[in-house]
């Protein structure tokens, strides 16, 4: 038998899935219930609206993706290395039954969503500018990473490459495509 916060865990688990696989509008309750062996009335007793589970995934999977950068910016590597180990992050959610990173998938269809959503999104999105932003002042300080524009123009231009690399990537079932653009991105980042 589970306990209140295994079964919590599992709902929101399975949400993330389906959303990750189908996107936010192609999954109810029902697809939550039916996958996990439960009724949909529990999840409600949860999460009362699709919106509150929804808002639970995104905000642990924020967390829990700025926890990874923040491990990664404890290793001790240079801005190349950490900018490759961010790409991995991505990668290893294609990796995963070709899934897209949660905010990619849902930001397709932003206009459905709450505002709460939607900052939730943007925030993750923000989250990963700035950290990237820091990783190349630094690349440039120590002279391994050079680029012409801003920091903050490239970190944009990096986030928005690593979105579309994972969706051409996912389409064409091919990891490798992906990671043939990302050594050419780092490629063209180096003095």
């Amino acid at each position: 038998m589970r306990n209140n916060n295994d079964t919590r865990q599992l709902i929101m688990d399975t949400g993330q899935n389906l959303i990750q696989e189908r996107g936010y509008n192609a999954f109810s309750y029902a697809d939550i219930a039916q996958r996990i062996g439960i009724k949909k009335a529990s999840i409600h007793y949860y999460f009362p609206a699709k919106q509150d589970l929804v808002q639970a995934i995104l905000h642990r999977y924020r967390k829990e993706f700025l926890n990874e950068l923040d491990q990664i910016e404890q290793l001790s590597m240079n801005s190349e290395e950490k900018l490759f180990r961010f790409f991995q992050q991505y990668r290893e959610t294609i990796a995963n039954d070709s899934k897209l990173c949660l905010c990619s998938m849902m930001a397709a269809e932003l206009v459905s969503f709450s505002t709460e959503i939607r900052n939730e999104i943007n925030g993750f999105f923000r989250d990963n500018e700035n950290w990237i932003e820091k990783v190349l002042k630094e690349g440039k300080e120590s002279g391994i990473l050079d680029y012409q524009i801003s920091s903050r123009e490239q970190s944009r231009i990096i986030m928005a490459f690593v979105q579309g690399a994972q969706l051409l990537a996912r389409s064409s079932g091919d990891l490798q495509h992906y990671d043939m653009m990302v050594q050419n991105l780092i490629k063209k980042l180096k003095p």
